[in-house]
């Protein structure tokens, strides 16, 4: 049930699109006290898709049908189903990928304007839950650490007007006091990596990032401090619940390069790849060599998004193309939803998620 690999970090200061590469730094974190429900809980889907016509129906379909909605997930089986729907209680930690950043309808985690912590409605497993019974913890930019330790919020936006205090979230943990999950996803160890600053080397320096000796060579020095990093905060998690704890992989991003997109080069999109790939193989070897025994890796998010990726004709990820970037330069929360999952990309990752769960009985 578990795996293996992956990434590093450099961070450049930034002017302009600078922030508009900023990946896992997504979101999502609950209220400071008491069980985290009401504003920290995550909506199912709605609108099921609709059947179709019976024979019999005399209607003339349209000639100009709307594209295709996002298919639904398909239904849990076996021990999946147990322990989701109505009686179900889903906790979710971790840094933006399991908030779902990218995915909108972004719930408050502190009062005030401007909260950088992202807590979508929409994150990876959401639609298998009653909105009442999610706990959404997870923090746009939260790492390993923040698991146990408070977070400092980010400024939304630094050089407008005088600086305010964005405010902290609790750690994760200590949020999760009071409330009894049936089961956890965790999605956490980009940000010790500050993944996010190497890809905006990629994307804003005129050498290739893949070329750049400097940022290959610290990017495998912070691989090989992650593993002990994320043995730990996953020894943290199993002990806190009883529940099944699925530790989530990083999407693949980009599919298999077959030009350029945007300011990614064919070589710094396989760079991508291959720095995904690789982060993936450390949080399995990880997930691999725990002793708990209530650990799991889903390795069939992985490939979650495969055709569908951030330069495909159809993205299930918000593109680091000209429009993206544009975009990112002129709103924060542009800027951190860029290269996350949309709304579609998280449901595609749930409907893996389910399929895992069928294949791959937890013990109870």
């Amino acid at each position: 049930m578990k795996n293996r690999t992956c990434a590093g970090v450099r961070r450049r200061a930034a002017a302009g699109i600078v922030g508009a590469a900023i990946l896992l730094s997504g979101c999502s974190t609950a209220p400071a006290a008491g069980p985290p429900s009401g504003s920290t809980t995550t909506a199912a889907s709605t609108d099921p898709t609709p059947s179709d016509p019976t024979p019999s129906d005399p209607t003339p379909s349209d000639p100009t049908p709307s594209p295709a909605p996002t298919p639904e997930p398909p239904r849990p089986s076996g021990w999946l189903a147990e322990v989701t729907g109505d009686a179900g209680r889903l906790a979710i930690l971790g840094d933006s990928f399991a908030a779902g950043e990218g995915a909108g309808d972004y719930q408050p985690a502190v009062s005030g304007d401007g909260d950088s912590c992202h807590r979508s409605l929409h994150p990876p497993a959401a639609e298998l839950f009653a909105p009442q019974n999610i706990a959404n913890l997870a923090c746009s930019r939260a790492t390993t650490g923040h698991l146990t330790a408070q977070q400092r919020l980010a400024v939304p936006d630094p050089g407008a007007g005088p600086a305010t205090d964005p405010g902290t979230v609790p750690a994760q943990l200590d949020q999760l006091q009071g409330f009894e999950p049936t089961l956890v996803v965790l999605s956490v160890g980009g940000n010790n990596l500050d993944f996010a600053g190497i890809l905006q080397a990629c994307l804003l320096e005129t050498t290739p990032c893949s070329d750049d000796p400097q940022l290959v060579a610290h990017a495998a020095e912070q691989l090989s401090a992650l593993e002990a990093d994320l043995t730990d905060a996953y020894s943290n998690v199993a002990a806190a619940v009883s529940a099944p704890v699925l530790v989530l992989p990083y999407p693949q991003l980009f599919d298999e390069p077959d030009g350029g997109c945007g300011r990614l080069s064919t070589e710094e999109q396989r760079f991508g790849r291959d720095l995904i790939d690789d982060l993936n193989a450390v949080i399995r070897s990880a997930v691999d060599t725990s002793a708990a025994s209530n650990l799991y890796y889903v390795d069939a998010l992985e490939q979650a998004l495969a055709g569908h990726g951030a330069c495909s004709p159809e993205p299930f990820v918000h593109a680091a193309d000209l429009s993206g970037l544009l975009q990112a330069a002129d709103s924060f929360t542009a800027n951190q939803e860029l290269l996350h999952p949309t709304d579609a990309g998280y449901r595609a990752m749930t409907a893996e998620l389910v399929r895992w769960a069928a294949e791959h009985p937890v013990p109870q």
